[in-house]
């Protein structure tokens, strides 16, 4: 029994809205990448992750709205959404992420700074500081080591308590 063009109709706008939910799924890729420089590799290890999401998006909304029936218009939809949303609301998603990440930034490093530079430098000086008594005093206990080879020197002996 076929599907009604009503029926088409709306397996066409519902995956439309999942290719628009797969582009936000995109976009919070892109914001880790933008927050956090990624290798190769890791990039490489998203996308094949964004790649299982969307094929498997796609099948579980093949099964469940079209009885697991392949549809092109199913696809093309998923298509046009992601593209409606990647061109317009993800645009702006990325430039406003782009602004929140430069000042969460900024306030990490002004926080950085403020509170947590002054005391990596002091522990800085405080560790070149006990380097070198650490230093000073292994020169000391090295030259007291070479000394304590040094045989003490004998008594003299008293000759009248030489015994035979």
């Amino acid at each position: 029994m076929g599907i009604t063009i009503a029926g088409q109709t709306w397996l066409f706008l519902l995956s439309i809205a999942l290719g628009a939910g797969l582009g936000v799924c995109y976009d919070l890729f892109r914001i880790l990448r933008i927050a956090l420089p990624h290798p190769t590799l890791a990039v490489l290890a998203e996308d094949l992750l964004f790649s299982v999401i969307c094929a498997g998006a796609t099948f579980f909304y093949m099964l469940a709205a079209d009885n697991g029936q392949i549809r092109i218009f199913v696809l093309i939809g998923e298509g046009v959404g992601f593209l409606l949303y990647y061109c317009t609301i993800g645009a702006l998603v990325i430039r406003v992420s782009k602004g929140i990440i430069r000042a969460a930034r900024w306030v990490l490093c002004t926080l950085w700074r403020i509170f947590v530079a002054p005391i990596v430098h002091l522990l800085e000086k405080a560790g070149r500081f006990g380097r070198k008594i650490l230093h000073k005093s292994s020169i000391i206990l090295k030259k007291q080591a070479k000394n304590l080879n040094i045989p003490l020197k004998k008594r003299r002996k008293i000759l009248y308590n030489l015994k035979k």
